[in-house]
């Protein structure tokens, strides 16, 4: 008698255990398996005779702070955000002046504001166990639960991204040096996505940024706190967005993005001040764009600060192409072999601003290279080996079967 219960003990832990986890790994072996393959062409610079400068007819009166990443208690505390309560994060960056801030939880989107005319519905995509290949979900319709969450290669980045953008209005891939959740050598190859997340105190992106432009992919720069800690005044303010726009609603605010007229601030360290200092010091002391004007082949940029002190006009994979320190104005000329021209400038102790590339076009209006296809015929053909591989595994299961009984 007890050895019959002990059996039926250990078939019933066998049912739950082949549910609890079984299936689990089914499911994302399943996933791993219909992973499609892509065909990646070599993508051309930027060329032509048209510059096309994203702060074109740019009001410098109407820049406005924003912040899109932003974790909250979620989970009953399991994701890290867990000391962050929604009116924390709103008593926090209203504090700072902030415009907008936007929460951003794991794999939820957060309906907490959405009774104000700014609110962008946003979510941070990805599970990641070993690396942070991460998206944050901007103007999301709704979460999409599917992901790579082990390793992910190539094919499976660029699948991601293009089918999260089936359900958002952009996919950002963030924090990108974080654990190498994306590689600089990924960005020559990834497309058909307008942002990039340059700016984030977890992993910054600039490397990353340059190899995508250099390959012409027309990719914009947004920065982020990623608070998890929002009570913790030392993760506050560090890295943000400057959006050009009157009205705050979300469209408005998506056309502006999705032009480039925005640029990514990282404010200068403050560490261990109070909320109060800090809210301050950002008031007295953040400074705005004020002109980046193409005058033929001149781009000029000047700011509200009293003087830039230093700026950098960098191009084609990264390279510096001109330095000046101390002037009220920066400017250059761009060169026939210059392909993209973007400019970092340091505009007080140790404030940057990371500008937008003007780009090169064949025509005024640009017109993007997508540089990534699904390879139907391999992708068959995996699928193909795959039925074989199953078909012979259940023949040889129910062999082995008749055997024994």
């Amino acid at each position: 008698m007890y050895k019959k219960i002990k059996n039926r003990l250990l078939r019933a832990l066998l049912i739950v255990l082949t549910f609890v986890i079984g299936l689990p790994v089914a499911y994302w072996l399943l996933v791993y398996l219909m992973a499609p393959r892509y065909h990646f062409t070599q993508g051309q610079p930027f060329h032509g005779s048209c510059y096309y400068n994203p702060y074109q007819g740019m009001d410098p009166e109407a820049w406005k702070q924003y912040n899109f990443h932003c974790h909250s208690r979620r989970y009953m505390g399991i994701t890290n955000g867990r000391m962050s309560k929604e009116t924390d994060i709103d008593s926090m960056y209203q504090a700072l002046g902030y415009d907008h801030y936007g929460i951003s939880d794991y794999m939820n989107i957060n309906t907490h504001g959405s009774d104000r005319p700014d609110y962008i519905p946003a979510y941070e995509h990805g599970y990641g166990f070993f690396r942070k290949t991460h998206q944050l979900c901007i103007g999301a319709e709704k979460v999409l639960w599917m992901d790579f969450p082990f390793v992910q290669n190539l094919d499976m980045k660029q699948h991601m991204l293009n089918v999260l953008q089936q359900h958002t209005r952009f996919a950002v891939p963030a924090h990108a040096s974080f654990t190498q959740g994306y590689k600089v050598s990924d960005m020559y190859c990834l497309s058909d996505y307008r942002l990039l997340e340059v700016g984030n105190p977890y992993g910054t992106a600039f490397e990353h940024w340059d190899a995508a432009l250099s390959t012409g992919h027309r990719v914009y720069g947004i920065g982020d706190d990623d608070t998890h800690k929002v009570l913790n005044t030392n993760e506050l303010g560090r890295y943000f967005t400057m959006i050009n726009v009157h009205d705050m609603s979300a469209d408005s605010v998506y056309d502006a993005l999705d032009r480039g007229c925005a640029y990514t601030v990282e404010f200068h360290p403050h560490y261990g001040d109070s909320l109060d200092a800090k809210a301050r010091k950002m008031h007295e002391e953040l400074y705005y764009l004020t002109r980046c004007e193409l005058l033929g082949d001149t781009l000029v940029v000047e700011t509200s600060a009293p003087n830039i002190q230093t700026a950098e006009f960098i191009g084609q994979e990264g390279k510096v192409l001109k330095q000046m320190e101390g002037c009220q104005q920066a400017w250059y000329v761009i060169q026939p072999t210059d392909t993209y021209v973007r400019v970092k400038l340091m505009v007080h102790n140790m404030t940057y601003f990371y500008l937008n590339p003007i780009t090169r076009h064949v025509t005024p209006t640009p017109i993007d290279q997508s540089t990534a296809e699904i390879n139907w015929t391999q992708t068959m053909l995996f699928y193909l080996v795959y039925v074989i591989i199953i078909i012979s595994l259940i023949l040889k299961l129910f062999k082995k079967h008749g055997k024994t009984s």
